[in-house]
């Protein structure tokens, strides 16, 4: 990758967002039509970088032709009433939003049924960027924001999490690291899945470094007559302990019958990429990748920055250039602090 792609691929948001709208039809598509009808901001859902912006929100989605309108109405941080109106088009031009101070005009352009980059402008400067993700089959969505400076450099990140009217929070994925929703006392939780003596041991060793014992101790595991529910984070786990020993085709094995026993399994797959991006078979991390999205469906693995990153390298070095841009501006939404976030 030369160092002249390099930095156009790093430019403003709004160089990106030109490209894609340049690349992509520009009609109104079935993310649309999920989005019809009204969110509830959850506030204990929201992050905010400073102080908290908004008491409470309410986001209504209505469709009338070929364009939406989404209404806004709530209570900011302070106790001030918010009522604004936003065109929702994604065609990357310049719509109208009234009612709200800080913008005056807003740019959306979907990414893929899921997700979509909006860009919000005052007197036609970019103000604020960010990304609009659809979650738990339609009943989540998410506004990841950041705002921009005069200089075009991009501020800490706020996201606000809103649930559609009539979804029984309770009923969706908790956020990571929160505790799980209770189960009803007339179906108490299942009993934790028994772990042979041999995956236990193994698992001690790769936490302690001895990559060699693990590998031993969880092809026992694996060799054994009587297969374990875990069978797959075996090959898993096995595939690491290879990888710490740069083995990789053995590795590259494990990932393989792991995702044979679980093809929705993140870990496997994110891995079996990174080794694709090594050994420079881009067209099949990108395969990789995109499953591994795919099947994040709430957005929260810990890896899924990195993935966008990989991914967007991956199409960046097949000249891929605005699939790259996006995924590297989607990855920044997430982590600023990677290399290509400058």
């Amino acid at each position: 990758m030369s160092s002249t792609r390099s930095k156009v691929l790093q430019r403003a948001a709004i160089v990106v967002l030109a490209a894609i709208g340049a690349a992509l039809p520009q009609i109104v598509t079935a993310q649309s039509d999920a989005l019809v009808g009204k969110w509830i901001l959850v506030p204990e859902r929201s992050k905010y970088s400073g102080p908290e912006r908004y008491k409470s929100m309410t986001l209504t989605f209505s469709k009338g032709g070929s364009s939406m309108t989404q209404n806004i109405e709530g209570v900011d941080g302070k106790g001030n009433a918010i009522k604004g109106t936003v065109e929702v088009v994604d065609d990357n031009k310049s719509r109208p939003v009234t009612g709200i101070p800080d913008y005056d005009s807003a740019k959306w352009q979907k990414l893929n049924d899921n997700q979509a980059l909006f860009m919000y402008e005052r007197r036609k400067a970019t103000v604020a960027i960010g990304t609009r993700t659809l979650g738990n089959g339609g009943k989540s969505l998410t506004l990841s924001e950041r705002p921009v400076d005069n200089k075009g450099k991009q501020g800490n990140p706020s996201t606000l999490f809103f649930i559609k009217e009539g979804v029984d929070l309770a009923s969706l994925a908790p956020p990571p690291g929160a505790a799980p929703a209770p189960q009803p006392v007339v179906a108490p939780p299942p009993p934790p899945v028994q772990v042979t003596p041999d995956e236990e041991m193994g698992d001690t060793a790769l936490a302690a470094g001895n990559d060699d014992e693990a590998i031993r101790l969880f092809t026992q595991a694996i060799n054994a007559p009587m297969k374990t529910p875990r069978l797959y984070y075996d090959y898993v786990s096995r595939g690491v302990a290879y990888l710490k020993k740069n083995q990789t085709n053995e590795a590259m094995a494990d990932f393989d019958e792991a995702l044979k026993l679980k093809p929705e399994d993140l870990d496997a797959r994110f891995r079996r990429a990174g080794i694709y991006v090594q050994q420079k078979q881009y067209e099949k991390a990108i395969e990789d990748y995109t499953a591994y999205l795919d099947n994040d469906k709430d957005g929260m693995d810990g890896n899924r920055a990195m993935a966008l990153r990989l991914r967007g390298f991956s199409y960046n070095t097949l000249q891929q250039d605005v699939k790259a841009g996006a995924d590297y501006m989607a990855a920044c939404m997430i982590n600023p602090m990677l290399d290509v976030c400058s």
